[in-house]
C-alpha cells in the first residue's frame, strides 16, 4: 500500500504534468516586404501573386525577428485568395513551413473561389525560437490552367505549450521531496 507521503507525491506530479499555458504571438503574414517568387510578385499595393509553378520555386516567406516565442507547436494561418483563375478541376498545393520546417499541406482549387480561409496545424515543437514562415508551392499547374493571388497582412498566430512559472517551482519542489523520500529509505 502507498504511503500517504507518496500519494501526496504522486498526486503532485500529475497536476504538474497536466498544467500547461499556451504562449503564442500573431504577426501579419504576408506582408509588402515578404520574399515571393510568383509569376509576377506584387500585383498591387494588397496582393501578391501568381502562383502556380514547383519548377519555378514559387513561395511566399517572411522572417521575423525577436518574436519571444520558442518551440512553436501550432499556427493559424489566415490567408485572403483574391484571385483564382484555375481552370475547373486544377489546385495549386502548398508546404506550410515554420522556421523551414514542413509543418502541414494547404491547397486551393478551381472550386474554392476566392476569399478568406484559415489554415490550423498542430506539429511537434520545433526547438529555438519562432522566426519565419513560407508557403511552398508543390505541384505545377499546366500552363494556362491558371494560378492564385494572395492578399496581404492577413494573421497568422504561432503557438507552444509552456509550463507555468508556478507549475515549475511545483515540479522542482516535488522532485526534491522525492529524493530526500527516497535517501530516508
Amino acid at each position: 500500500m502507498m504511503s500517504f507521503r507518496k500519494s501526496i507525491l504522486a498526486a503532485a506530479l500529475l497536476t504538474v504534468a497536466g498544467a500547461a499555458t499556451a504562449a503564442s504571438v500573431t504577426v501579419q503574414f504576408p506582408t509588402s516586404s515578404a520574399t515571393v517568387v510568383g509569376s509576377v510578385g506584387s500585383i498591387s499595393a494588397t496582393e501578391i501573386g501568381y502562383f502556380w509553378s514547383v519548377a519555378r520555386g514559387d513561395l511566399v516567406s517572411e522572417n521575423y525577428f525577436a518574436t519571444g516565442l520558442f518551440n512553436p507547436s501550432s499556427l493559424s494561418m489566415n490567408l485572403n485568395v483574391t484571385q483564382n483563375v484555375l481552370s475547373s478541376g486544377q489546385s495549386v498545393d502548398w508546404d506550410v513551413l515554420v522556421n523551414n520546417v514542413d509543418v502541414g499541406d494547404w491547397s486551393w482549387s478551381s472550386a474554392d473561389g476566392t476569399g478568406l480561409t484559415n489554415i490550423a496545424l498542430a506539429f511537434a515543437p520545433i526547438a529555438g525560437q519562432f522566426s519565419s514562415l513560407a508557403l511552398v508551392v508543390k505541384n505545377e499547374v499546366p500552363g494556362g490552367l491558371g494560378s492564385i493571388a494572395l492578399g496581404l497582412d492577413t494573421s497568422t498566430t504561432v503557438s507552444n505549450e509552456v509550463p507555468e512559472p508556478g507549475t515549475m517551482l511545483l515540479l522542482g519542489l516535488t522532485m526534491a521531496g522525492l529524493a530526500a523520500s527516497r535517501r530516508r529509505q
